[in-house]
C-alpha cells in the first residue's frame, strides 16, 4: 500500500462529524485507510469546480507591474531626473474593462479585459533580493526554499488531484522549457516545476519547442507499429516471468507503466495536436507576431527572442485542452538577464517583451472564447516578482529588502540606459485571469501611486491566490498528501482560503 495518502477538506470534514467519529478518521489516516467514499464513509468535500482546464503562462524574470497591469503616471525620460520620479515608462491605455487601464504596448489584452480579471495586490512577505529561482520556487509550489521535502508544483497538484480528462493525454504538460540539466540553475528550475514527492506519475510531459513537434511520438526509421507492438510483448513476457521480487518491485511497476503509457501516446490526441495544418491563415499569424518592434529597429538582444516558440506553444496548448489536456503550462523561457529579467534599458526592453507576448495572448483568449471553452478553461498569467527602480545605479546589487523601501529620492537616472524599473520588487506582483470562474472586467486592489509601490487596498497573499486558483479547479486548500509520516498540503498548512472577489 502507498505511503502517501490523499486526505482531501479533513478540516471541512471534521466539522460535520462527531469528536469520535473524528478520533476514528484520523486512526484510518493514519493506518492507510482512506476509503472510496471518504474518511470512515464520510464523503470528502471539494469546492465546486468552475473550470475542468487550466493553460498557466508563465512570465519569469519579473515582469514590471507599472508598465503593464497596473500603471502609473507616465514620466517620459529626462538625463538627471530623480529615481522617485520615474514611475512609468509608456502612457495608460483604456481596456474594455470600465476604469480598469493598462500600459501602452499591451493594446491587445487591453481589448479582451472585458473577459478578465487582474489581481494588482498579490503580496510576499519574503524579500528575495536578486534571487529569482527562489521566488519563483515559492511562487510555483507555495512553499519557502528549503521545504524539507521536495515540494510539488500547481500543475502536479491539479494532476494528482484530478487525474487526466482524456486517458491518453498526461494531466499535466509544460511546453517551451528546453530539457536542460547542464548546471545547478537548470536543474533547480526542474526541481520546482516538477512533482516533488509525487514522483514521476505525476512530472510534466516536457514539450520543448512547440512548431517542431515531439520525435518521441513517432516510431523510429524503419520501425513498423507491429514491430513496435512486438516488442511491447515480448517486454511483458519477460517481466512476467520474472521472480517475484523483481516483477513486484514498485521501480519495476513504475517502468512498465511508463512503457504502456509511452506507446498509448503514440496513438493518444497530443500527437494529432501539433498538427496545425488546419488552422486559419491569420489564427497561426496572431499566434507568432515576432520580436522586432518595427521597421528600422531591431532587438537590443537578438539571441533572445523566443517569440518563436512562446506563441505556437500557446496556440498548441489551446489544441492540448481541446484534446482533454487538463494543466498546460507555456513559459517564455526564463534566462538570467534576458526577457523580463531587466537590469538596463528596462523602457526598450519592456517594449520588446509586450509585442511578444500581448498578440499570442490575446488570440487565445479570443479562441477560447470562439470555440466555447472559456468558461470552463481558466487561463493564468503569472511572474515570480515585480519590479522597481534600482536602488542604485548597478541594479542587482541590492541587499534583500532595499527595493521594496526606497523611494527613489536619492537615485539619478543619468542615462536612458537606467530608464526603466531594474529592481526586484518582491512585496507586489500582479497576476491575471480569464475565464474558468473568475469574475470578469475586475482589477482587484490598488497600490499606491508613488514609490515604494506597495499595496494599499485589498492585498493578496501567494497562500490564498493559489486557494482561489485551486478552488476555481474544484480542489480544497486543506487537501493533503502524506510523506514522511506527516501531512503536506496544496497550500501552505492546508491555511489557504479562496478570495472571493475573485470569484464569479
Amino acid at each position: 500500500m502507498s505511503t502517501e495518502i490523499e486526505t482531501r477538506s479533513v478540516g471541512s470534514v471534521a466539522r460535520e462529524m462527531s469528536r469520535r467519529a473524528v478520533l476514528g478518521a484520523g486512526l484510518a489516516v493514519g493506518a492507510g485507510l482512506v476509503l472510496p467514499g471518504g474518511v470512515l464513509g464520510v464523503p470528502l468535500l471539494r469546492p465546486r469546480a468552475r473550470a475542468e482546464a487550466c493553460i498557466f503562462i508563465w512570465l519569469p524574470g519579473g515582469v514590471a507591474q507599472t508598465d503593464t497591469f497596473d500603471p502609473k503616471a507616465y514620466s517620459p525620460f529626462e538625463a538627471g531626473m530623480k529615481g522617485s520620479e520615474l514611475l512609468g515608462t509608456c502612457p495608460s491605455i483604456p481596456t474594455t474593462a470600465d476604469g480598469v487601464r493598462f500600459g501602452a504596448g499591451l493594446e491587445g489584452l487591453a481589448s479582451v479585459m472585458d473577459r478578465g480579471c487582474v489581481l494588482r495586490t498579490l503580496t510576499s512577505d519574503a524579500a528575495f533580493g536578486a534571487i529569482h529561482l527562489k521566488a519563483q520556487y515559492n511562487l510555483m509550489t507555495g512553499y519557502l526554499f528549503p521545504v524539507g521535502v521536495k515540494a510539488p508544483s500547481i500543475g502536479a497538484v491539479v494532476s494528482r488531484t484530478l487525474g487526466r480528462r482524456h486517458r491518453q493525454v498526461p494531466a499535466y504538460i509544460y511546453i517551451g522549457r528546453d530539457i536542460d540539466t547542464s548546471d545547478e540553475e537548470r536543474t533547480f528550475i526542474s526541481e520546482y516545476l516538477g512533482s516533488g514527492f509525487y514522483g514521476l506519475e505525476h512530472a510534466p510531459f516536457m514539450i520543448p519547442e512547440p512548431s517542431r513537434g515531439l520525435a518521441t511520438l513517432s516510431a523510429a526509421a524503419g520501425m513498423s507499429v507491429e514491430r513496435l507492438d512486438q516488442r511491447q510483448a515480448i517486454l511483458r513476457g519477460l517481466h512476467g516471468a520474472s521472480a517475484e521480487k523483481l516483477r513486484d518491485s514498485a521501480k519495476a511497476q513504475e517502468y512498465m507503466a511508463l512503457m504502456a503509457e509511452a506507446r498509448a501516446m503514440m496513438d493518444s490526441p497530443v500527437k494529432k495536436a501539433f498538427e496545425f495544418s488546419d488552422e486559419r491563415p491569420e489564427v497561426l499569424a496572431a499566434y507568432s507576431p515576432g520580436g522586432a518592434l518595427g521597421a528600422g529597429e531591431s532587438l537590443l538582444d537578438p539571441s533572445y527572442d523566443h517569440s518563436n516558440r512562446f506563441g505556437p506553444g500557446l496556440l498548441l496548448a489551446r489544441r492540448l485542452v481541446e484534446a482533454g489536456a487538463r494543466f498546460v503550462q507555456v513559459e517564455y523561457q526564463y534566462g538570467p538577464f534576458k526577457g523580463f529579467d531587466m537590469h538596463e534599458n528596462g523602457a526598450r526592453r519592456m517594449r520588446e517583451m509586450k509585442r511578444q507576448i500581448d498578440g499570442p495572448i490575446t488570440r487565445l483568449v479570443l479562441d477560447l472564447e470562439e470555440r466555447g471553452m472559456l468558461d470552463t478553461t481558466l487561463v493564468v498569467v503569472a511572474t515570480e516578482f515585480g519590479r522597481t527602480i534600482a536602488s542604485q545605479p548597478a541594479a542587482g546589487v541590492e541587499p534583500d529588502g532595499a527595493a521594496e523601501s526606497h523611494s527613489g529620492e536619492h537615485l539619478v537616472v543619468a542615462n536612458e540606459s537606467m530608464y526603466g524599473f531594474h529592481g526586484h520588487f518582491s512585496s507586489c506582483k500582479d497576476m491575471l485571469f480569464f475565464g474558468g470562474g473568475f469574475r470578469r472586467g475586475v482589477a482587484y486592489g490598488a497600490t499606491a501611486d508613488r514609490h515604494p509601490l506597495l499595496p494599499v487596498e485589498k492585498p493578496v497573499s501567494l497562500i490564498d491566490t493559489h486557494a482561489t486558483i485551486y478552488a476555481a479547479l474544484g480542489i480544497a486548500p486543506d487537501t493533503s498528501y502524506e510523506t514522511e509520516g506527516r501531512p503536506f498540503y496544496v497550500t501552505k498548512d492546508g491555511k489557504g482560503k479562496p478570495i472571493a472577489g475573485l470569484l464569479a
